[in-house]
Formats: C-alpha cells, sequence, structure tokens
C-alpha cells in the first residue's frame, strides 16, 4: 500500500526567532540534523543540563488552545506548528534547540518554520521509514466533536477536518481535504492562521496573556468577518485546523497510510488520535514479535 522511503533529516542547521503568543517571551528555534531513529526531540538549552523532550504522544499533557509536552520538570508548549512544519515537510529526525518552553506564534501560521527547513535541505539516511497502514477505522471523541481513522485505498495520508461553529459564530463554516504532500505543503497548508473570534481575543487579552498581540499578528473575527486582515485561503479556518490536527497526529512518531477526518476538534482529541494510532502500532509490533518467535 505504502512505498518504502527512507529516513530523512535536515542537511544544515536553520533558525527562527519570534515571539510567544501566550508568554510574549522572545524565543530562538535552533533546527538541526539528528541521527537516523531520533525522532523528533525538542532541547530545552536555558535549562540546566538541556533537558530534552521527545515529541512522542506519551509526552503530551492536555492543554487547552495548544499541545504541551512535558518529559521530567521540563515542557514545550505550542509546538503543533513546529511538528507539522517537520511532518508535512518528512523529516523524520531533528533536534530542535529552543532557548524558552513557548515555541515562537510567527503570523500564526507554520510558513516561516516550513520556510527554514525547506532552505535547510535534506538529508537521506540509512533507516527506513515506520509506516502503519490503518486497516479498520478508529474513532475518538463523542457525537459533536470527534477524529476518526479510516483505511484508504489512495496512498499515503489523506486529511479533512470540518469546521463548524454553528449559526451564530462570525467563524464561517467551512471544511478542507488535503492529502499529505511534501512538494506542496509549504503553499497549501503551512501559511493557514491561527485565528479566533474579537470576544475570544479580548477575553484572553483582559487575562493578561497574548499582550503583544494584534489584528495583524492573526485572524481576528469580528462580525463582519476578519479585522484589519484578509484571508489567505477561502477556507483558511478549516485550513488552519488541518495544519493543527497534521502537527498533534506527528505525535504518533509514524508515517500513516489511510484517511483521517475530524469534526470539530482540537488539540485534545487529535492528540488523543495520535495515542490511539502509536498504541496500534505497539500491539502489532507484538504480534509480529510473536509471530517471529
Amino acid at each position: 500500500m505504502h512505498h518504502l522511503r527512507f529516513q530523512q533529516t535536515i542537511q544544515h542547521a536553520a533558525q527562527v526567532s519570534g515571539r510567544g503568543y501566550w508568554s510574549s517571551k522572545p524565543i530562538t528555534l535552533t533546527f538541526l540534523p539528528a541521527p537516523g531513529n531520533t525522532g523528533i526531540l525538542f532541547r530545552r538549552i536555558d535549562l540546566e543540563g538541556r533537558p530534552e523532550i521527545e515529541a512522542i504522544a506519551t509526552n503530551r499533557r492536555e492543554t487547552n488552545l495548544r499541545t504541551t509536552l512535558v518529559s521530567d520538570a521540563a515542557h514545550v508548549e505550542m509546538i503543533e506548528h513546529v511538528m507539522a512544519a517537520l511532518y508535512g515537510l518528512d523529516i523524520d529526525n531533528c533536534i530542535v534547540e529552543c532557548d524558552s518552553a513557548e515555541m515562537p506564534g510567527m503570523d500564526g501560521s507554520a510558513v516561516a518554520f516550513a520556510l527554514a527547513l525547506e532552505q535547510a535541505g535534506t538529508n537521506r539516511q540509512a533507516d527506513v521509514v515506520q509506516h502503519l497502514s490503518i486497516s479498520s477505522p478508529l474513532r475518538v471523541g463523542d457525537d459533536k466533536n470527534w477524529v476518526m481513522a479510516v483505511p484508504s485505498a489512495d496512498p499515503g495520508l489523506t486529511l479533512q477536518y470540518q469546521l463548524d461553529y454553528g449559526p451564530d459564530s462570525s467563524i464561517p463554516a467551512t471544511t478542507t481535504t488535503q492529502l499529505l504532500e511534501r512538494n506542496n505543503f509549504s503553499n497549501t497548508i503551512a501559511p493557514a492562521r491561527t485565528f479566533m473570534t474579537e470576544h475570544d481575543a479580548r477575553h484572553l487579552q483582559m487575562q493578561g496573556v497574548a499582550s503583544h498581540v494584534t489584528y495583524r499578528d492573526l485572524v481576528v473575527f469580528g462580525p463582519n468577518g476578519p479585522i484589519d486582515n484578509s484571508l489567505r485561503f477561502e477556507d483558511e479556518c478549516s485550513r488552519h485546523k488541518l495544519l493543527d490536527l497534521i502537527g498533534d497526529l506527528a505525535l504518533c512518531g509514524l508515517r500513516v497510510q489511510g484517511k483521517i477526518i475530524a469534526s470539530r476538534s482540537g488539540h485534545i482529541l487529535n492528540g488523543r488520535m495520535a495515542e490511539a494510532i502509536r498504541n496500534l502500532e505497539n500491539s502489532h509490533s507484538q504480534v509480529r514479535n510473536r509471530n517471529a518467535a
């Protein structure tokens, strides 16, 4: 069903600097090449001992509006756009050095990370990528908010996100379906930006977070559409949710063949799906090991 692919890392270091949305703290990310079978590691160079956090679903902590990874006393947050860029560009092994906990918000999309990684180039490695084909449906969530993985005859991973905040929302209901492909990820998925309603934006700033963020830094919807801004895609909101979905699913640590459909899901459900896929692979490998024995 899937073609064999060798693992890849980047050819040389790349850097992205910005400020965290929530913390407003400046942060620099340095993407570094990593050996085969490393996966993605976040390294907190601002902490004693430079602790590393593996980007896998088991290190996830459920947090609202962002994805957080924790290992021992160290954590990183808002990692979903960084992870989406790595996964979308088929980079299997990479060390992400960071000098603060929260990833840079940039323009609310993954485009700065994708461009930096594309400029860093790729190196093919000796080990083969671990694949998992979805052979029977998997589902997390309830009747209203859910994520489902289903078998597909098509090669690779197709994703669909159905966004609908109801008839009273200023954010339009849209659905986005995309085949995840390295050669068009930076043009079709990476540029879709974070969005929220004016009411939510004001509420967050009253709580003292995102104090430096303006209407130009992400897409804020008033009653008549985006304020002081315009959409990059008609379906930019569901497209951004698809970007988040890719970044969260990347925590399964595998290349998935099949179709993933999400309806009104957020980081928590996306992360639970990544965990379900990871558990599925663990049970498959136990069966393979038993059969080999």
